[in-house]
């Protein structure tokens, strides 16, 4: 993404954050393509999904669509459109395709029907901006529509201590890097402001246990913010020791059979005047 529009991702470019990202779809693949549904993507659409990562939503985008519809994802990272590309290869999806730009400069032969971006606003330095130039890409009547999370709202029930640790350790990593932790909560906002009309909001919560993928992604998202959670000083490296964590959080939530919810997610969603 352009200096103006985005200053560097705070999750880090390495292979274990590209892992990362691939078990986050897993987990929220199915709350993704209910948000899409649900904002009005439809089949035969053509959709652009900004800041597509290893494709997850693209490719969500992509089977509500149909034959008849065609999806690009772009991204600022090639290495992650590898990734993208790998795994619709191995989806066996044809009407998909990745492009590398920065955003907002996107540039389109024909404008979408719909741009579509999960877990990408938080990441920006004015979403407002951004969102407001991607709408001119779409036409007239098309759908913008945006998920984002509340890392907030993520706990254990019953309470599981090192699991609220995480949560707040994750959150103090986003706020050091400059970015807003419940950037969920702020979307509709963001869509009213870039002057999309009259926006709906709709939350949904993914959860797991102890013997589940959450327990990777809570451990793998604070192995990506480290440095940024020690710069912070709420927890250093001795306090959190990352190898262990991920046994730690699932023995801590086995012990209480605590069932962990997740950031929640949030959608928004409006049409272009």
């Amino acid at each position: 993404m352009s200096e103006n529009s985005m200053s560097a991702y705070a999750m880090g470019d390495t292979p274990e954050e590209a892992d990362r990202l691939d078990v986050q779809d897993g987990l929220y693949r199915g709350a993704t393509e209910y948000l899409l549904r649900a904002a009005g993507l439809r089949e035969g659409m053509r959709v652009l999904d900004v800041g597509c990562g290893t494709g997850g939503v693209s490719l969500a985008a992509a089977r509500i669509v149909g034959p008849e519809g065609h999806v690009v994802g772009v991204d600022m990272n090639p290495e992650v459109l590898e990734i993208a590309r790998t795994n619709v290869a191995a989806a066996r999806i044809q009407n998909v395709g990745f492009e590398h730009h920065l955003l907002p400069d996107v540039e389109l032969p024909e404008p979408v029907d719909a741009v579509v971006g999960r877990l990408i606003l938080m990441h920006l330095d004015d979403p407002v901006a951004v969102v407001k130039e991607l709408t001119g890409l779409v036409r007239p009547g098309g759908l913008v529509t945006f998920q984002d999370v509340n890392i907030s709202r993520a706990r254990a029930v019953p309470d599981v201590p090192l699991v609220t640790r995480c949560r707040d350790w994750i959150s103090a990593g986003q706020r050091e890097g400059g970015r807003n932790p419940d950037m969920g909560e702020q979307l509709a906002h963001v869509l009213r402001s870039a002057g999309v009309t009259d926006p709906a909001v709709t939350v949904v919560v993914p959860t797991g246990g102890a013997d589940s993928d959450a327990m990777t992604l809570v451990a793998e998202t604070v192995r990506s913010l480290l440095p940024l959670i020690e710069r912070s000083g709420v927890a250093d490296a001795r306090e959190v020791d990352v190898e262990t964590l991920e046994s730690r959080l699932s023995q801590a939530c086995a012990e209480v059979q605590a069932t962990v919810y997740l950031s929640e997610l949030v959608a928004a969603w409006g049409r272009v005047g």
